[in-house]
């Protein structure tokens, strides 16, 4: 493999990881919390996009009333993936040069790469010698990949749409409040026990909330679509190109 070649592929590995961790602080940017159009529910999202807080504010029965309390949870939670889409943008859509020099707080740091030894690996791995056996061998595991990734694509394309359809339900700790949230984690309904809710103070409300998001998403986890494509051959694929070296090994392109 050409010196150059060698180069220009140990740089593509520096972007990519720079890339990475743009990505992450991006998706890591700060956004305000969402909130409904009577101002009485703020929702907070984590990382992934998911409720991690629900605050029910002071005077909120005189606003929206017990009959629109769910409505307005399921318009903050909306509210908020719009803010935090809108931080996403404004955080990745900074220049390169801002970004190089304020990674956020907690942001992973680059792999160190040596690139001489990286170069000095794909070269022995491409140069190197095989045997018969060996050509078999590769040729069979990368046999293997393609037929694990094309019986993936099938699996996850015929339940995709099912799976993303599909409602998971939560329920808060004294089971007052319940939750149901679709396969990709958007809430459709929120519930409460109504004589429950007159009674109970805006704090409780908005723990129970949360913790009824939070047993939604657990099941959204168990059965959703990271599970499909975990269980998918795209998911036996991606375990076993995680390492590339490993892959390099099993292809026997290296000791």
């Amino acid at each position: 493999m050409p010196e150059e070649s060698l180069d220009g592929l140990a740089r593509l590995v520096e972007e990519g990881e720079a890339l990475a961790g743009h990505a992450w602080a991006a998706e890591n940017a700060p956004a305000p919390p969402g909130s409904d159009p009577g101002e009485s529910v703020q929702v907070t999202l984590d990382a992934r996009g998911r409720v991690a807080a629900v605050k029910v504010l002071a005077g909120w029965q005189r606003r929206v009333g017990p009959a629109e309390l769910s409505t307005a949870v399921v318009a903050a939670v909306r509210d908020a993936s719009t803010r935090r889409l809108e931080a996403w943008a404004t955080a990745f859509g900074e220049s390169s040069e801002d970004r190089s020099t304020s990674r956020a707080s907690g942001a992973p740091g680059p792999v160190p790469l040596d690139r001489e030894d990286f170069q000095r690996r794909l070269n022995a791995a491409a140069t190197g010698p095989m045997s018969a056996e060996d050509r078999r061998a590769a040729l069979s595991e990368l046999l293997e990949l393609v037929e694990s990734i094309e019986r993936g694509i099938d699996e996850v394309s015929d339940k995709l749409q099912a799976t993303l359809n599909a409602t998971h339900t939560g329920l808060s700790p004294d089971r007052h409040v319940t939750v149901t949230v679709t396969g990709g984690g958007d809430p459709t309904a929120v519930r409460f026990d109504r004589g429950w809710l007159r009674e109970a103070h805006e704090i409780t409300i908005g723990r129970q909330l949360t913790a009824a998001f939070t047993a939604a998403y657990e099941k959204v986890d168990a059965q959703g679509v990271s599970k499909l494509i975990a269980d998918s051959g795209i998911g036996v694929a991606q375990r076993r190109t995680q390492d590339p070296f490993g892959l390099a090994h099993r292809l026997h392109l290296t000791d």
